[in-house]
């Protein structure tokens, strides 16, 4: 079934879609022309080795919009809860502003943090990752928040990634066209590539791990690291699919039509 369909990404930092998903939201943007919304949830105020909480989440809020404008999102949305201090906000909170967001748009696919995966160690993952789930999960339902704006709304399809993949997020995208712009999204949010080298040189310094590479780092190189690092995992993840470069995903379809009458209604649109 060949038509247009709405994506909402739903996460919690700045960085958190060019990491996990870039390639594919370019390639929904730049291929199937697919109005892409992007909800970021935190003001990733405490991303940051190097610049106080104010100063990092104004910067961190430009940079995002310059990615956000280089990926052709339709909109980026800044919700601005403190970064790291999403379980102090309710559950139901949080699910009716996602849910208000998906209704807004009339979003057919959600993309965000898997609500199952394990390992996950940021609370603030694990907060956007199930509220979504939920927002999701019950958006079409007219008794969940009557009082919202717009009509309850039926979401097809879930793209969920995590840092540690389930054993059944057997998903995979290929994004070889696309990781070029990955990556240039990606080092636009240069507060949040900072913290990625700066955590580096740390864990190197306190495990006596002797790197001349990190001494006097300069941005150009720091980008070309942080590059070099990123096509290696991508190309790790591609190699279970004998693609070059891929990103994955615990791939869940709503509703119950192709479950109770044997129907193929709904597939992933990349694969």
């Amino acid at each position: 079934m060949n038509r247009e369909k709405t994506v909402l990404v739903v996460v919690a930092h700045a960085d958190d879609m060019e990491f996990m998903a870039a390639g594919t939201v370019a390639r929904f943007i730049d291929e199937r022309h697919y109005p892409v919304y992007e909800y970021i949830l935190t003001d990733n105020s405490k991303g940051s080795y190097r610049l106080s909480g104010p100063e990092l989440a104004e910067v961190s809020a430009r940079e995002a919009v310059e990615a956000g404008q280089l990926l052709g999102l339709q909109e980026l949305r800044l919700e601005g809860y403190p970064d790291g201090e999403l379980n102090l906000v309710s559950p139901n909170t949080l699910r009716d502003k996602i849910m208000a967001f998906i209704r807004e748009i009339k979003a057919d696919i959600v993309m965000s943090w898997d609500p199952f995966a394990p390992y996950e160690d940021h609370p603030d993952h694990r907060a956007v990752a199930m509220a979504t789930l939920e927002a999701a999960a019950f958006s079409g339902n007219p008794l969940f928040h009557p009082e919202h704006l717009y009509e309850p709304h039926f979401v097809a399809e879930a793209y969920w990634f995590a840092k540690v993949p389930t054993n059944d997020a057997d998903c995979y995208v290929d994004i070889e066209a696309a990781i070029d712009k990955k990556i240039h999204a990606l080092l636009l949010h240069e507060c949040q590539m900072d913290l990625t080298v700066d955590a580096l040189l740390q864990e190197a310094r306190t495990i006596g791990a002797d790197l001349p590479i990190f001494n006097d780092l300069t941005p150009e190189v720091r980008n070309q690291l942080i590059e070099a690092g990123i096509r290696n995992f991508c190309a790790e993840t591609a190699q279970a699919k004998g693609l070059a470069f891929a990103e994955r995903f615990r791939y869940e379809k709503f509703g119950m039509l192709d479950k109770l009458f044997g129907m193929d209604l709904v597939q992933p649109d990349l694969v």
